[in-house]
């Protein structure tokens, strides 16, 4: 027995070798795998770490690429609305897609009544032109009629661009319209200017060469009115040829002072007493008028100092009282006002505070807007025996001494005129 249990110890003792050694073996793999997988876990901490910082420095770039659009956006979009130029986007079925503030104040609509309608709803037959660009890709350039949603019409320069994307594909078109209503104008104005001038040159020749025969005629006249006896009714001849003669004499020295630079002599004053001085003549000169109409004065201060050409601007207020008193069919009053103002807003934004207004109202028959808008104009007058040269002239004074005249008036209501010349 005892030698049986001696056989299986050396057994059981290589066993228990075995096993630890298969024990020891697998503790190593173990801690080497276990070394290897905190290695793994650390690259892959450290690689998700690297992935975190990546993705974090994406998203800034992403970020940041936003906000610059936004930003470039938002400018393009401060551009385009500061624009005084009407900018008006469709799309290729010709839906507005942007329209800017200044195509709605020209159109007299909202932007939101404009967004998402047909262009036609807004441009009117001008949208054809549009979907025009659309379909052929070619640009316009034309002078159009817009309409507001009041009615009203004004001229339009209108052209026309096709709008692609990246990859040339049409994605819509573009109108770009502005209002040329102060160009026409400014042209016209030009135009007369231009017409007027060479008229003033030639009316100065034919003044010069009317004066001449007129001096000749009112000297045989006279020598004529010197032979016949006071009771010849041929006399009375005579002295319409005279009239006439002093009535021609009056328009060539009207037409050459027109035509000629307006040259002026000033000298500090008090206005009120020029203005007086002014009312007397008109008052001796006005005869049985007189009578009929009441002078009213409106002055700020029976002082106001002031800096002009004296002579001219009686000229001025001359012509401006009798054409009050034949704008008066009987009885009427006139008014006549000076004051100065020291505070307000330019006038036509050349013309700041301090400055003298001299005013000369009526109550006489007033004007249409259409007479209104000529006044002005050499030449235009609605009287029989007037020249069109008055209201020129007192312009043309007034604007010499650096100043601007405004008139108000409608049909029965009466007319105002404003002098208004600078202190400073």
């Amino acid at each position: 027995m005892s030698d049986a249990k001696n056989k299986d110890r050396p057994s059981s003792e290589n066993e228990d070798a075995h096993e630890a050694e298969a024990f020891a073996s697998s503790y190593v793999a173990f801690n080497e795998a276990l070394s290897k997988l905190e290695t793994s876990h650390k690259s892959l901490e450290s690689h998700f770490d690297s992935l975190n910082q990546e993705l974090e420095e994406t998203n800034r770039q992403l970020q940041t690429s936003l906000e610059d659009k936004e930003r470039l956006t938002a400018y393009l979009q401060n551009i385009l609305e500061s624009l005084g130029t009407g900018v008006i986007a469709v799309d290729p079925t010709n839906q507005v897609t942007h329209c800017n503030a200044a195509a709605a104040e020209m159109l007299g609509r909202d932007v939101e009544a404009i967004l998402g309608r047909s262009a036609e709803h807004a441009l009117g037959d001008s949208s054809d032109l549009l979907d025009l660009t659309v379909q052929t890709g070619q640009s316009v350039d034309k002078e159009r009629v817009l309409t507001t949603i009041e009615g009203s019409e004004f001229p339009a320069r209108f052209k026309t661009a096709c709008l692609t994307d990246s990859e040339g594909e049409v994605i819509g078109g573009l109108g770009i319209f502005e209002d040329i209503t102060q160009i026409r104008e400014l042209a016209d104005a030009a135009s007369r200017v231009s017409t007027l001038t060479a008229l003033g040159e030639m009316s100065a020749t034919v003044a010069h060469e009317i004066r001449n025969p007129l001096g000749g005629i009112g000297g045989f006249a006279e020598v004529l009115s010197r032979k016949l006896d006071q009771s010849d009714p041929r006399r009375q001849l005579i002295t319409r040829i005279l009239e006439g003669i002093d009535r021609l004499n009056s328009v060539v020295s009207n037409l050459l002072n027109y035509t000629r630079p307006t040259q002026l002599t000033t000298r500090p004053v008090n206005f009120v007493e020029v203005i007086e001085d002014c009312l007397g003549f008109f008052e001796i000169d006005s005869g049985a008028r007189a009578e009929e109409i009441e002078i009213q004065r409106q002055y700020q201060s029976d002082e106001i100092a002031c800096e002009v050409d004296p002579e001219q601007i009686q000229q001025i207020v001359l012509n401006l009282l009798h054409n009050a008193v034949q704008a008066i069919p009987r009885i009427g009053w006139i008014r006549i006002g000076i004051e100065v103002k020291t505070e307000g807003e330019p006038i036509e934004e050349q013309l700041t505070p301090p400055f003298l207004v001299l005013s000369v109202a009526d109550s006489g028959i007033g004007m249409s807007e259409e007479v209104r808008s000529k006044l002005f104009r050499p030449f235009f007058t609605t009287k029989e025996d007037g020249n069109g040269l008055g209201l020129a002239t007192a312009k043309k004074i007034v604007e010499a001494h650096g100043g601007v005249t405004q008139v108000k008036s409608a049909l029965g209501e009466g007319t105002q005129f404003d002098v208004i010349l600078p202190l400073n």
